[in-house]
């Protein structure tokens, strides 16, 4: 257990904006133990007969698969079945869990489904509201260009950033909004920690 209320710092955005990079710095950053969950994480516990991008995984349609979009060439996305989204509530519902111990998150992403990020989002404002966590969610944002770049050298299959960028915001209020697009990691990561700096973290 620490002496402060827990907190939850959320890092959403495409793929490729560069949210893994900032949640690292972040942890480094932080006076207080961040633990680190996201989407990512999600992922690599998933069993490879539900998994995205598994050759003849036979619960696919019931969990993670990818498809083409249609009208957009070689832009994918994630398709989320039945199980995958009780499997995405489920990460939410951890999320609370580390909370409601006592120590922090910094949730590294959230899948591009509505109903699930919106879930999260209101179990964190309905403990920011009774003072059982301190909440800071953040959206980066990036041009299409400066996205179609950086995935040419990102893990994620090809594509997947680009239609993320016309999907709505994952966050209904997002407390930062940070344009990565001619920033370098290091502007952002200062940008960022200087806000929390303000408003969430004491340092001595």
């Amino acid at each position: 257990m620490t002496d402060h209320t827990p907190l939850c710092i959320v890092i959403n955005g495409p793929s490729a904006a560069g949210k893994s990079t900032l949640a690292a710095t972040v942890q480094d950053y932080s006076e207080e133990p961040l633990l680190r969950f996201g989407v990512d994480e999600l992922y690599r516990m998933v069993p490879d007969q539900w998994a995205g991008g598994v050759s003849n995984a036979r619960h696919a349609k019931r969990g993670f698969t990818y498809q083409d979009v249609p009208d957009m060439p070689e832009v994918r996305q994630i398709h989320n079945g039945a199980d995958a989204l009780a499997m995405l509530y489920a990460m939410n519902a951890a999320i609370i869990g580390i909370l409601g111990s006592g120590v922090g998150v910094v949730v590294d992403g959230q899948a591009f489904e509505p109903s699930v990020n919106h879930d999260l989002e209101k179990r964190l404002r309905d403990l920011q509201g009774r003072g059982l966590a301190r909440v800071a969610i953040i959206e980066l944002a990036a041009s299409d260009e400066q996205l179609a770049d950086r995935q040419r050298r990102h893990d994620h299959p090809v594509g997947l950033s680009l239609y993320h960028n016309v999907l709505p915001k994952q966050a209904v209020q997002p407390d930062l909004i940070v344009d990565t697009s001619k920033k370098g990691a290091d502007e952002v990561a200062e940008l960022v920690c200087n806000w929390l700096g303000q408003r969430y973290f004491e340092h001595p």
